[in-house]
Order: structure tokens, then C-alpha cells, then sequence
């Protein structure tokens, strides 16, 4: 049985970034262009990795029994210009799934908690995130899971391969406080 694990703060992630590291390198590739290759490091993508714990993060672990499995990392309250319209958000910054795991669902129950089942003070009116437009696979699951394209970079990431956004309407009222 996969468990899902919600952890809103960088202190309490630290018992697991070690873990988090060795599944990252292990996925490093199933990314385009490549994590590493994207700062030029034989090392795994280091920056990239640190560059996920920032204050706003928020952080989805899945373990098989006490085995960490997957992760997914999204930013609270995001502003970007490039996709000002639909800010603040809540940007889904990665999904990562060891390789054996896959096919299990567990990138959609990420998507799934934090669509669905955040704590009502962390709940935005858009979830925004993005990916590669040669990533069919992922293009169809955000299509067809009411996520709309929103940007498009056209070849940022090489020829004929450009980075999308997608956005998804969750709270049309945002909580006032």
C-alpha cells in the first residue's frame, strides 16, 4: 500500500532530502533536457535540487511501506510574469517517481491532494504547472484532467521542443481572511 505523506515547511523535510536527492538523480533523465545537463553538472542536478526548498515550498512524499517512492513539491502563493493572469497559484514544480513505481497512480494522487485535499488556508484559485511540449503522455493527463494551456516558450528547450504552461481553475472565491 502506498502512503501519502503532507509536509508544509523546509524543517521538517530535512529527515527525508537525503532520500529525496537519491531519487532525483535516479530520475534525472526522464526530464527534458536532463535536470544536470540544464546546469552543465556530472555531479546530478545539485542546483536544481537546492532550488527546490525555498520558504514557499510545500512537499507530497510517497512511500512503499518505509521506502520513499515518489515526491512532488509545489510552491504556495507562485508569481510569475509569464503567467500573471493565473498568480497567485499554487505551481506544481515536480513530480518525480522511482522508476519501478510507476504505472501506480502516485503522480495522479499527488495531483489529486493538492487539487483536492489542501488545508483550506493553503487552497488558491489556480494550480499552475508546466512541462515540455513533446511530453505527450503528460500533455493528455493535463488535457484531460481539466487543465488548460496557458503559455508556450517556444523552442526554449531545443529545437521543436518547447516548454507549456497549464493552469486549472480549483477556487473561483479565494478564503478572505
Amino acid at each position: 500500500m502506498i502512503k501519502i505523506l503532507f509536509i508544509e515547511n523546509n524543517k521538517d523535510i530535512l529527515a527525508y532530502k537525503s532520500k529525496m536527492w537519491e531519487l532525483i538523480c535516479l530520475c534525472d533523465k526522464d526530464f527534458f533536457p536532463a535536470l544536470s545537463t540544464r546546469e552543465n553538472s556530472l555531479d546530478g542536478p545539485k542546483k536544481y535540487f537546492e532550488g527546490l526548498f525555498i520558504k514557499e515550498a510545500k512537499f507530497l512524499l510517497a512511500f512503499s511501506e518505509e521506502k520513499l517512492i515518489g515526491f512532488s513539491i509545489f510552491f504556495h502563493n507562485y508569481f510569475d510574469k509569464l503567467i500573471t493572469k493565473f498568480t497567485p497559484c499554487n505551481y506544481i514544480k515536480i513530480a518525480c517517481v522511482h522508476p519501478d513505481y510507476r504505472g501506480l497512480r502516485i503522480a495522479s494522487t499527488f495531483n489529486n491532494f493538492i487539487e483536492e485535499k489542501l488545508p483550506s488556508y493553503l487552497v488558491l484559485p489556480y494550480i499552475v504547472r508546466r512541462t515540455w511540449s513533446t511530453n505527450v503522455p503528460q500533455l493528455r493527463l493535463l488535457e484531460n484532467n481539466g487543465y488548460s494551456l496557458i503559455h508556450k516558450s517556444d523552442n526554449d528547450r531545443g529545437n521543436n521542443v518547447s516548454t507549456v504552461y497549464f493552469a486549472k481553475l480549483i477556487n473561483s472565491k479565494p478564503d478572505v481572511a
